[in-house]
């Protein structure tokens, strides 16, 4: 320290330095120069780098952390406490030089050494602002949840613990102001009420706090009160300039004048908002989010070409490229991968492909949709990137959502553009995504040849998680103890899970490439496998603005828009509530089930199907309505049903994926029917029993009734048979964890995940077994989903509570249609109809009754053993024609 504080130039505190830094190598102990080399990082390397920008100092203070890291990590008695403060100071070093990948790590390898000081706590806090900034929100979650826990611990240190809730309140605000904007508010009251309990007042907190509260206002629309916090801050940052370091001062003044143009630029005050964000820029010359500000701000002022130029300066900075760029350009896919700001790129770019958008509303060019066009396709691969960088399922789901979000303004593109073969990829994009790469991952193991013992390893792992996760979820309003123990316990398993798999990777770099290989069918494989004469798919993308259809047969191709999306979402609700309850009049239904046909199969869609077999892949709101239950004809009442043969699939992606699968069930059918279930105080099922024993008539095999029909029983049977049968109670409990019911206990979804089986078909004979939590771009988490996701190929399941007596005889009916060879569309599909057919009381025939079961996945036919015998019968008759034919020639002839 007594060179570093000296007057001497830095030239000759550098030489006397590395002087000292030799002799201490000769001298010292491996403990003395740890330390030297942290101390030297710490007080020369990255004060210099702080006051100077110049980068060579940086990249020795991370140089000289990680020697002193590994002198300590090797010696005979390590110093926890030493060792954790030169691996977080790493962490930080290397997070500000952006390799963000190797600071988790660092920072990882600091709190599993275990403890809850205030250096754990700190590391917890850094972990979840990185997790943050590469977009695995839901990771940032857990470790700030965990900073909060040990910052709880100390009573007297408010700031530790303001500043674990001003972060969490971050990760929110990154998330999406409005979405959470109560988790936000929430977060910073709590941050605010510590510091005004703290003696000290940190004004740096308060600060903090005002803008992240400006922020939130900002993106809620109220832009007074958005201007006056961000004043308030900049005022504190302006009085307060000798505290902060050089580099510090620059990011906090630059971010607060963006925000405060912002402002001013949604408060049309347009000459004061260009003034703050040009200050941005000169104060901060590598912030990109100004650029992107003033893109906002001259499009809207119909300087399209200028606006377009700034959001690409911003591309440019995300992807550390030169400001020497044209208002066309557009980076490359390698430009996306090596970027450490995904997040901030992706806002830039998706601006950027609507600003072409709106371009084209002004103008009319073409070549603007197709400037769009393409950078909508550039956001989608790197949407890819950051949800594959993602470990979390629920950051997975989240970029889903955000992914959804462009994928309708592309099919918009394809509609204007009149491009229907685009607009296919994007819907096929829009569905189902994460179930698809799970069970890519799956075939992964096998076409890496992954030995046995290391899949199982693997799947085992992953099945801890599931469990522990589905504890967390089921355990109620227990003590906080417990709770914060099933939370270490997820944690503990989320991370042997990822240092396996990370094992797995590096020594099987095809496992690694072929999980990341998930192939979307392409239109031209649709055409050519999906579509013989008699067959139609039809694909909707649907929000709560916009929506579209695309019909596909053999020989037309139709995009349409569908009108009126707000509409047509509450009409949609509304046939929920009537088709779910049963109890309204049909003239009422038939009206509205009408309306809706007529909007979602127009007159040319409906002539194409009509007679053919459909496959429907639905969207949003359409993933809980049967369309065999629409109305075609408002004079004479008749369902589409009666007209069209119809099933579902979430994806035909997907449903390629899953009909190229071969199962090696050994058994042919299993049934559960519980019938009583004494311990949950569920009622009842008295038609279950004979709905069981119906189906053992056509199609023989086991039968486990009662006491036998248990949890245990079920996942010891579940992966031995073809058909998979579940006669029960279920329901979709708080949404995010459905359950079905068995006789000793519940088994819920992701116990379900935590299966696996052989099943070419799943029938789920229970309430909402279609039903869950909708996910934008990922759809229903239901019951259903949970079974493909463990393997089956096909799953017929329920919309809604189904009558017990109807769907008894309904899925007999089912069975008895299977049997003869019918796929299960049209097993259904006759099944329902000789229903209506035979039932003569009027009010049972309401779609309520009928209409709940669907079908979805694979829809190839059931080939059952008597089915076989019919054909090996008429081929051996065949036989015998021929040979007697044959006789008979031969005969002739001599």
């Amino acid at each position: 320290m007594e060179i570093i504080e000296s007057d001497r130039s830095l030239e000759l505190k550098q030489k006397k330095i590395d002087s000292l830094l030799m002799s201490s190598i000769e001298r010292s102990t491996n403990a003395d120069l740890a330390d030297t080399y942290h101390d030297l990082a710490l007080h020369w390397y990255h004060p210099n780098w702080n006051n100077t920008g110049f980068e060579k100092y940086l990249l020795d203070a991370i140089a000289h952390t990680k020697k002193a890291v590994a002198l300590k990590s090797r010696l005979d008695s390590i110093d926890s406490i030493s060792l954790k403060r030169s691996l977080f100071n790493l962490g930080f070093l290397q997070k500000l030089n952006d390799d963000l990948y190797a600071s988790l790590n660092s920072h990882l390898r600091l709190v599993q050494l275990g403890g809850k000081d205030n250096r754990v706590k700190a590391a917890h806090q850094e972990l979840g602002d990185t997790y943050r900034t590469i977009g695995d929100y839901q990771k940032a979650i857990d470790h700030l949840e965990m900073a909060l826990t040990i910052a709880q611990n100390d009573t007297q240190n408010y700031a530790a613990k303001a500043t674990a809730h001003i972060a969490m309140a971050e990760n929110y605000s990154s998330m999406g102001h409005k979405e959470y904007a109560d988790k936000v508010t929430f977060h910073l009251q709590v941050a605010d009420s510590l510091i005004a309990a703290d003696s000290d007042k940190n004004s740096f907190i308060g600060a903090q706090i005002a803008m992240l509260r400006g922020n939130l206002l900002l993106m809620l629309g109220n832009y007074d009160g958005a201007k006056q916090h961000h004043l308030k801050v900049l005022e504190f940052s302006n009085t307060h300039v000798k505290e902060f370091s050089k580099s510090d001062l620059k990011h906090n003044l630059a971010t607060v004048h963006n925000s405060i143009g912002m402002s001013y630029d949604k408060l049309g005050e347009t000459k004061i908002a260009l003034e703050h964000l040009n200050k941005a820029l000169l104060l901060n010359t590598e912030f990109s989010l100004p650029y992107e500000n003033l893109g906002d701000l001259f499009l809207n002022s119909g300087e399209f070409e200028k606006g377009l130029l700034h959001y690409q300066k911003a591309i440019a900075l995300a992807t550390n490229k030169n400001l020497e760029v044209k208002y066309d350009d557009i980076p490359s896919l390698e430009d996306l991968e090596l970027s450490p700001k995904k997040t901030f790129l992706l806002s830039h770019i998706v601006i950027k492909a609507n600003g072409w958008l709106k371009y084209y509303h002004f103008d009319n060019k073409k070549e603007y949709l197709v400037h769009a066009l393409e950078t909508f396709t550039l956001a989608d691969q790197l949407v890819d990137l950051i949800r594959f960088e993602s470990t979390e399922h629920q950051s997975k789901l989240y970029w889903r959502e955000q992914g959804a979000l462009l994928y309708m303004k592309a099919v918009e593109v394809c509609y204007l553009l009149n491009k229907p073969k685009e607009a296919f990829h994007f819907m096929e994009r829009n569905k189902a995504l994460l179930l698809l790469e799970d069970l890519t991952n799956e075939e992964a193991k096998e076409i890496a040849n992954l030995p046995n013992k290391a899949a199982e390893r693997e799947f085992s792992l992953k099945r801890a998680i599931f469990l522990s996760e589905n504890s967390r979820q089921v355990v109620g309003d227990e003590s906080q103890e417990v709770i914060s123990r099933l939370k270490e316990t997820i944690r503990e398993d989320k991370y042997r899970y990822e240092q396996f798999v990370d094992s797995l990777n590096k020594a099987y770099p095809e496992y690694a490439k072929f999980k990341k290989k998930v192939d979307v069918l392409t239109f031209n494989e649709l055409k050519a496998n999906y579509l013989l004469d008699e067959q139609a798919v039809l694909h909707y993308i649907l929000n709560d603005e916009q929506g579209y259809g695309l019909l596909t047969t053999a020989d037309t191709t139709l995009l349409f828009k569908l009108e009126n999306p707000s509409k047509l979402n509450w009409d949609i609700e509304v046939l929920i509530h009537m088709l779910s309850s049963g109890n309204s009049d049909q003239e009422t239904f038939n009206a509205l089930a009408y309306t809706l046909f007529e909007n979602l199969i127009p007159e040319k869609v409906y002539d194409e199907i009509k007679g053919k077999q459909l496959t429907i892949i639905p969207d949003y709101t359409l993933q809980r309505i049967p369309f065999e239950a629409l109305v075609v004809n408002k004079e004479e009442p008749k369902y589409l049903i009666e007209e069209v043969d119809i099933g579902y699939a979430y994806s035909m992606s997907l449903l390629d994926h899953t009909k190229g699968r071969e199962k090696n069930s050994p058994n042919d059918l299993v049934a559960f029917a519980p019938v009583q279930f004494d311990s949950m105080g569920l009622p009842q099922l008295y038609f279950s029993e004979n709905e069981i024993t119906g189906i053992a008539d056509v199609y023989p095999g086991e039968t486990l009734m009662n006491g036998r029909a248990t949890k245990a029983n079920f996942i010891e049977n579940v992966d031995q048979h073809k058909i998979v049968h579940l006669a029960t109670h279920a329901d979709v409990g708080d949404g995010e964890n459905p359950w079905i019911a068995f006789s000793d206990s519940k088994m819920y979804l992701k116990e379900i995940y935590a299966t696996r089986n052989q099943a070419d078909m799943v029938v789920l004979s229970g309430c909402n077994t279609s039903n869950g939590e909708l996910k934008r771009g990922e759809g229903v988490m239901s019951l259903a989903r949970g079974f493909f996701y463990s393997g089956a190929k096909s799953v017929v399941s329920t919309l809604w509570p189904v009558a017990d007596e109807a769907g008894k005889d309904i899925l007999i009916g089912f069975y008895k249609n299977l049997d003869q060879g019918c796929s299960k569309s049209e097993a259904l599909q006759k099944a329902k109809l000789a229903y209506l057919k035979t039932t003569e009381e009027v009010e049972l025939k309401h779609p309520y009754y009928w209409a709940g079961f669907i079908v979805v996945g694979d829809n190839a036919p059931m080939v059952t053993k008597s089915y076989w015998y019919w054909i090996l019968l008429a081929m051996g008759l065949l036989v015998l024609v021929f040979l007697l034919v044959r006789g008979k020639l031969f005969k002739g002839i001599q």
